[in-house]
């Protein structure tokens, strides 16, 4: 973990003049990508299958353009687009509302650490054992919006804690770009409402990059990540690193039997995640 007070070359130039700025932020991961092209992709926990595919479809279309993910972490459309950015070879950047060893929700601690595996980053303002709670997802919207060149809404109910960061985005005088929905969409009350009081309508990936001509984006060729492990062989693969391990010094940091991490490393490296070196040594790939 670094950490990065507000005085410092290393806090990220968008964040020096935001409202209630952060003076201390804590980052683990690439902190190179505090200072890249981001777009925030934020929207509701209990999402529709039509806002599922929607963040899938936009969050896929800014990655191919080099464009940094950032969002939340949260449930729902924060972490599809976290997730769908990692699975085509993007660059993703997670604000926590609390500290690294409290995340939240704790379903999403896998994502945490393919996050952090894969080159992304995780931001937080609060110290490690600091839990959630209402205030602080609040705050934490005000840095998700600070981070970012504009913000798209996916999909928010009436309500929603999403409209915080779209007004936050537009005080800092930011775009606010919005998937319209239809009216029978209680989910999607937030996002045509945005949309009535100024908010981009967008209908595809062309109708954000217009709205910056001053940024030079290229297509890029997407390259699918194989290195999200399956849940059940975390624990080997969270012990691996690039220096090779004998199978016994695995199995005693993993605290399971040589037949059991034999196993999973097995399906680890049929799965594309690990190389097997002579001699029973194991590294990642």
């Amino acid at each position: 973990m670094i950490d990065i007070k507000a005085d410092s070359v290393l806090f990220p130039k968008k964040l020096k003049n935001i409202k209630k700025r952060p003076q201390q932020i804590h980052v683990e991961g690439n902190l190179q990508l505090l200072d890249t092209v981001g777009i925030a992709v934020v929207g509701s926990r209990h999402q529709s299958d039509y806002g599922k595919r929607m963040c899938q479809f936009f969050v896929k279309e800014l990655v191919q353009y080099g464009i940094t993910i950032i969002s939340g972490m949260a449930e729902g459309i924060d972490s599809i687009a976290h997730k769908t950015c990692l699975e085509n070879g993007g660059n993703t950047i997670a604000v926590l509302p609390c500290g690294f060893n409290k995340i939240f929700p704790k379903t999403n601690e896998r994502l945490y650490k393919d996050i952090i595996n894969l080159g992304g980053a995780i931001v937080s303002e609060y110290d490690r054992n600091t839990d959630a709670d209402s205030n602080k997802f609040l705050e934490r919207n005000r840095i998700v919006a600070g981070l970012s060149i504009g913000t798209l809404v996916i999909e928010a109910g009436y309500r929603s804690g999403t409209s915080v960061t779209a007004r936050l985005t537009k005080e800092l005088d930011r775009k606010v770009f919005c998937v319209p929905s239809s009216l029978e969409n209680n989910k999607g009350i937030t996002c045509n409402r945005l949309i009535q009081e100024g908010a981009k309508l967008v209908t595809c990936i062309e109708d954000i990059l217009e709205e910056f001509p001053e940024i030079i984006f290229e297509k890029q060729e997407t390259v699918i990540s194989n290195s999200i492990v399956d849940a059940e062989y975390t624990d080997v693969y969270n012990v691996l690193s690039y220096k090779p391990q004998y199978i016994n010094e695995i199995a005693k940091k993993c605290g399971k039997s040589i037949n059991d991490v034999s196993y999973e490393l097995m399906m680890l490296e049929l799965e594309d995640h690990v190389i097997q070196l002579r001699g029973k040594f194991f590294i990642r790939k």
